[in-house]
């Protein structure tokens, strides 16, 4: 098993384990600035459990259901292996991966921001560890297609978290589905982690070469987004935001934060990394001529739309929250769509991202927010 884990290791942190080193660089790096910065909040425990439990839940299913993780099973399950040592050196490097490349940037920003005990510390710790089991042992369920086990096992958790807000059902809740999940990998099969999607690439790469204008361009990637559930439940999320942003915003008077909104709404990370996510489509279309004028134009197009129907949803729930909707909005609203599309365009066809292990390090990648920052500081200096 020490071989399993030092292979999978290497695949996900690097052949140097630089990707941890770099993240607990920049853990000690927030946490120095937040503290020193003075910046204080307040807040309950339970919140710290919810935090560490679903985002490193998130995190996970995303690694899990990667296209990165797709191809490293496809190459590890050529050689021979016992299942269950294979199932848990997999679920424990990848889970590593979570926490320590993503989930303890939020626990450095939590323990910056407010006073914690050493118990709350070590509980909060345990839940993202169980946050990780937990989402694997789920993630093999719905591929077994018993999807609604995972729903009500994760909908358990949160409820025993939000509504009994004590260490101490948290902590036997966090223990008793640390041990079920653990149980459950013990005797899965290491192919239910693997799901073969070489049918989808072949068309997606005959859509790309016959993609002959900016039409055929917008109906490839309206089926690479239906694909991709991925990308469908975070357009979702981001419609959600849409809805809900001028409630929170409208505390501040005057309006002065609508292009913040607009800000949020642009981050649509994973339509904004289309080439990045997928070396193949972009090594296909880079053999092929005219491709900046045909598949950028359409890309363009696309982002266009995308970032027009949440702007269009976050111009409507503005004027239900409060009113107040001009014609100075529904033109910061149109150029703030044109704008970040033609620029996540440029970004991806002139500075793709290279050097990514998972998905998660892809959407969570510091190029994400060039594209709102840029539009912000454009919008402001007007």
């Amino acid at each position: 098993m020490g071989k399993l884990v030092q292979a999978f290791a290497k695949q996900f942190f690097g052949a140097g384990y630089e990707s941890a080193r770099k993240s607990l660089l920049a853990a000690g790096v927030l946490f120095l600035a937040v503290h020193a910065a003075g910046l204080q909040a307040a807040a309950a425990p339970f919140v710290l459990y919810l935090t560490s439990a679903v985002f490193t839940a998130g995190v996970m299913w995303q690694a899990l259901a990667g296209r990165h993780a797709r191809e490293l099973m496809q190459g590890m399950l050529m050689l021979p292996f016992d299942s269950r040592s294979f199932v848990f050196a997999y679920v424990g490097v990848l889970g590593a991966h979570a926490l320590l490349t993503k989930t303890l940037l939020v626990w450095a920003l939590f323990l910056a921001v407010s006073s914690w005990g050493a118990g709350e510390i070590a509980l909060a710790v345990f839940c993202g560890c169980m946050a990780c089991v937990v989402t694997a042992a789920g993630y093999g369920m719905y591929r077994k297609k018993h999807a609604v086990l995972p729903f009500f096992w994760g909908a358990g958790i949160l409820a025993v978290i939000l509504l009994a807000r004590r260490w101490a059902a948290v902590l036997a809740a966090a223990a008793a589905s640390f041990l079920a999940a653990v149980g459950y990998l013990a005797s899965a099969d290491a192919y239910d982690f693997y799901h073969a999607a070489a049918g989808k690439k072949r068309r997606r790469g005959k859509a790309a070469r016959h993609a002959g204008g900016t039409g055929s361009v917008c109906a490839y990637l309206a089926r690479y987004l239906t694909e991709n559930k991925s990308y469908l439940i975070n357009t979702a999320g981001l419609w959600a935001a849409a809805c809900f942003l001028p409630l929170l915003f409208g505390a501040f008077p005057g309006g002065e934060l609508f292009p913040v909104g607009l800000a949020v709404l642009s981050m649509n990370t994973p339509l904004c990394t289309l080439l990045s996510g997928d070396p193949d489509l972009e090594q296909a279309l880079r053999t092929l001529p005219g491709q900046v004028r045909r598949f950028c134009l359409g890309y363009g197009l696309f982002l266009f739309a995308a970032n027009g129907l949440e702007a269009g949803i976050y111009l409507c729930s503005w004027q239900i929250a409060g009113g107040g909707i001009r014609f100075l909005h529904v033109g910061a609203a149109l150029l703030f769509s044109m704008q970040s599309a033609a620029l996540s365009v440029f970004l991806e066809w002139r500075h793709p991202i290279r050097g990514w292990k998972t998905e998660s390090d892809l959407w969570h990648h510091p190029r994400k927010y060039v594209v709102p920052l840029a539009m912000l500081l454009w919008i402001f200096l007007l």
